[in-house]
């Protein structure tokens, strides 16, 4: 199986590469070399923890072939970057201690096979095995996102690189805005989407009034940022070293 280098992974400055998707071959493999290799690579996780390892099987056993395979492609290139944080670090890789968030995030990455969503899944497994940024209610947001929303994140500035604004808006709904823009002065105009009302729902994204007599009126311009939170989803679905 092809490994994905350390620096394949989610650019965090806005622009964001292009991830990969899951190799040909990885959908060839057979059940027993899947079956082998995940034994192989589950085992050093649950060592300390032989109840957590037989869940972990059992869930495996009932995945179907294709996932079989997906899953063990996706845990091994976590492990590979889980050690590669650990070793620049000085951390060790750990049993996960949320244990039903980490059996989550194996399932939900076994059936993604959006290039950038998969990655964030294999990203957010490996962050589990050093408890680094990781929080459980990551795995239950990211379940619920779609490309969309997740290219969308990765896109947005810090509130701090957005440029002048006039702050906060007064009227708590956003029922107005037709468009939205990363920076203040902007003069490509994006449609806001239901993408924008769940970043701003998971509080990953915020809004800010633009400069006076930025915009038209008529066009209902808002200026879409990334909070402190959607920053540390990010660093956990990352591959950041």
């Amino acid at each position: 199986m092809t490994k994905q280098t350390d620096n394949e992974g989610l650019d965090l400055i806005g622009l964001g590469k292009l991830a990969k998707a899951i190799p040909e071959d990885v959908y060839k493999q057979t059940t027993e070399v899947a079956v082998s290799t995940f034994t192989k690579l589950i085992a050093p996780i649950t060592e300390s923890t032989s109840g957590l390892g037989r869940y972990i099987r059992q869930k495996f056993d009932h995945m179907v072939e294709v996932e079989k395979a997906i899953a063990v492609y996706s845990i091994q290139n976590a492990v590979a970057k889980a050690e590669a944080k650990a070793g620049k670090h000085g951390l060790d890789v750990i049993t996960p201690i949320h244990a039903k968030s980490f059996i989550m995030s194996i399932e939900e990455c076994a059936k993604e096979t959006d290039p950038t969503l998969h990655e964030m899944w294999e990203n957010l497994i490996a962050d589990q095995l050093i408890n680094n940024n990781f929080h459980p209610h990551f795995v239950k947001i990211l379940s619920h996102f779609s490309p969309a929303e997740a290219r969308l994140l990765i896109s947005l500035h810090n509130r701090n690189e957005v440029g002048d604004n006039q702050g906060g808006w007064l009227a708590s709904g956003h029922e107005w805005v037709l468009h939205w823009v990363r920076k203040s002065g902007e003069t490509q105009l994006n449609n806001w989407t239901y993408s924008c009302d769940l970043l701003r729902e998971f509080h990953f994204a915020d809004t800010l009034a633009p400069m006076a007599n930025t915009y038209k009126v008529e066009e209902n311009v808002t200026v879409l940022f990334r909070t402190k939170s959607g920053n540390a989803f990010l660093k956990a679905v990352s591959n950041e070293i």
